[in-house]
């Protein structure tokens, strides 16, 4: 009996030993990318040292094959910890060390990939000066550094998001004081809120439907997609979905008044968050019998407007969040990498070939319409038939669809969805493994869109193929019905 015993030790030391190994890899990316962030990253300009460490820099092409590099080995190192961990071998401890090794190098380095940190500093200290972000732009700060941080297109610009982001901007605005580095790294920590909830919430729920905890929390939260989007860039994304998992988690643990209370305030993050609390009411309420039906729809509709409004009104900011003007912002950039965006500028390109004159900008904005009149179909037909399939997967499927359909569509956008799949069965989707490991890479090192110039010839039949597959192969329908995961 001891042979068996020395060899299921031996097994198990050799994979602890090359998981570790595989960590080591990821950790030297993450710090690479720090590194190498100094020179080519979202970093503060003017001014040089750019960051408050840098290292010399060696020519452009050195300095974007060793930032590609650290990429590399970044998701090598990940896709490696995903082996073990679709053999249930990565645990809740586990993943926590893993999260601070490849987490603090990208937490202390400079921005990658996006410049929207820059925008919410300046919306927090437009508040801190006593101006309303959804009027006055960062413009009127007067702040030459800050406004050649942002990007140019959000200089303009007012607040896209909630009334408890911008509040929360403006204490972080409070307590960073006048250095525009030491701002990033407070909005950063803040940010590391939302990964928490998300790293609490993702265990709790995955466990609940009956999926692997580790693959859970290697997908929505320890991907590069999550790292690069949630840690790097410092989005907001982080806080909400963090929110908003732990929203869904609690109310479908069965205390849901408090779980429709932080899908509120996920959607003052950023409204999107909304839909959780229409999809979990419906479910509720479905499943709800006699006088408990009466009580799940006061719950799934006062709460909700009564948190909305409580936290609108404490900020002191006005309703113009909700106005048509906030939330047509987000749609105002068009970028090719968004497929409503590329099927549009196609189709204009296919008129004129065959002599019909017609102008780029209304196409693009028909196309958008269309998209989105398709998402909200869609969405609508998952939302009256839960019954077909778990409430937290159809969540993720609609946040997924949503975003996919959008009239703008970022990276870390596809977060919303992707960690709310992450603790369901769709967690062993070798598509969704490629999304998350790739997706970041659509934008470049400063956060401009990679997808310039006549991408959309490319962009445009593949989601064109995308939409033909779905017609004719049914196994979409057999994994939204229930019948397969």
């Amino acid at each position: 009996m001891e042979v068996p015993t020395t060899v299921h030790g031996t097994r198990l030391n050799q994979a602890v030993l090359s998981m570790n190994l595989w960590i080591a890899v990821g950790t030297c990316g993450s710090i690479g990318l720090a590194l190498t962030g100094t020179t080519l990253g979202a970093v503060i300009r003017p001014g040089n040292p750019r960051w408050w460490f840098a290292i010399p820099e060696g020519g452009a092409l050195l300095s974007h094959l060793g930032f590609y590099a650290s990429v590399v080995l970044l998701i090598a190192g990940w896709v490696g910890v995903g082996y073990h961990a679709r053999q249930g071998q990565l645990t809740v401890a586990r993943s926590w060390v893993i999260l601070a090794l490849w987490g603090l190098p990208l937490l202390v380095g400079p921005p990658i990939f996006s410049r929207d940190i820059y925008s919410y500093i300046g919306q927090g200290q437009l508040a801190y000066h006593g101006l309303n972000p959804y009027v006055a732009a960062p413009t009127a700060l007067g702040d030459p550094r800050l406004l050649a941080s942002i990007a140019e297109v959000w200089r303009k610009t007012a607040s896209p998001y909630g009334p408890l982001f911008v509040s929360v901007s403006q204490g972080a605005a409070a307590v960073a004081g006048g250095s525009l580095v030491v701002q990033v790294i407070v909005f950063r920590l803040l940010e590391m809120v939302g990964v928490g909830l998300i790293m609490v919430s993702l265990p709790r729920l995955s466990r609940r439907l009956g999926t692997d905890p580790g693959l859970a929390l290697w997908l929505g939260a320890l991907s590069p997609l999550a790292l690069f989007s949630f840690v790097a860039s410092g989005h907001n994304d982080a806080l909400m979905i963090g929110l908003l998992l732990a929203g869904v988690t609690l109310a479908t643990g069965g205390r849901l008044a408090i779980g429709l209370t932080l899908c509120a305030l996920a959607a003052t993050i950023k409204l999107p968050a909304a839909a959780a609390i229409v999809f979990i009411a419906v479910d509720q309420f479905r499943a709800a019998t006699g006088d408990r039906r009466w009580r799940v729809v006061a719950e799934a509709v006062v709460l909700p407007i009564v948190v909305i409004a409580g936290v609108t009104v404490a900020s002191g900011l006005g309703w113009t969040w909700l106005g048509p003007t906030a939330l047509h912002v987000p749609t105002e950039l068009r970028i090719l990498s968004t497929p409503a965006v590329s099927l549009g500028t196609f189709f204009h390109a296919v008129f004129h070939a065959v002599g019909v004159p017609v102008a780029l900008s209304p196409t693009v904005t028909v196309t958008q319409f269309l998209c989105e009149a398709v998402v909200v179909g869609a969405t609508v037909w998952m939302v009256v038939n839960p019954h077909r399939l778990d409430v937290v997967r159809l969540l993720g499927l609609a946040l997924i669809l949503i975003v996919v359909g959008s009239p703008t569509l970022w990276p870390w956008y596809l977060m919303w969805g992707v960690a709310i799949l992450a603790a369901t069965p769709v967690q062993r989707s070798k598509v969704l493994a490629v999304v998350t490991g790739l997706a970041m890479l659509m934008v470049g090192p400063g956060g401009a869109p990679m997808f310039r110039g006549d991408a959309y010839f490319v962009i445009a039949p593949l989601a064109l193929a995308a939409c033909l597959w779905l017609v004719w192969d049914r196994h979409w329908w057999t994994v939204v019905s229930g019948y397969a995961t």
